[in-house]
């Protein structure tokens, strides 16, 4: 059993903070500075609408990374999976796409059941959200490409927002039952 080298834990570990200091900042500086109107959402339906819309928004690094194995299978020896030999050409790129693939299911339950617990003007959470995936999933594929340590700025900038967002919904689904319980 081989422990990472000292070094290697600092610079992921700086790497995480940051994620979360720009992720959640961008977040909450977009909320509060950005005029963003959203207006005539008034069913839970209209709601579900919105977050469908801007889980559509969120696709964008799924099918980039998508398009970037298909490429690479296409331009390279790697064509023909069933042959072999070019599967190392694709092992990043498919690692990349698994775990944004995976990243991106938890998002958008996220934001479907955020959105039935938000009122009309706290909506602009959803746009904001939407586009914070997405860089941060980008950020994530840069650095992963660039030196697999450097991936933990995307990684915790995304995991940051989703986890918050998992966190209210929990609580809202929760605090009923503690108010029944306790009164």
């Amino acid at each position: 059993h081989r422990k990472a080298p000292k070094e290697s834990h600092i610079w992921v570990r700086n790497q995480i903070i940051v994620g979360i200091i720009l992720s959640i900042g961008m977040c909450l500086g977009a909320y509060h500075f950005l005029p963003i109107q959203i207006s005539d959402i008034k069913s839970p339906a209209d709601r579900l609408v919105l977050a469908v819309r801007c889980i559509s928004i969120s696709t964008i690094p799924v099918f980039a990374l998508f398009k970037s194995v298909a490429d690479t299978r296409f331009f390279t020896r790697a064509i023909d999976p069933v042959k072999g030999g070019g599967e190392d050409m694709v092992d990043v790129p498919n690692r990349i796409l698994r775990n944004t693939t995976e990243q991106f299911l938890l998002h958008a339950v996220g934001l479907l059941t955020l959105s039935t617990f938000l009122d009309e003007a706290s909506l602009k959470i959803l746009p904001i959200l939407s586009c914070d995936f997405v860089i941060f999933r980008m950020l994530f594929w840069w650095g992963y490409l660039n030196a697999p340590l450097n991936r933990a700025v995307g990684m915790s900038g995304t995991a940051s927002t989703t986890i918050c967002v998992y966190a209210y919904c929990m609580y809202c689904i929760l605090k009923p039952v503690f108010i029944s319980f306790i009164g």
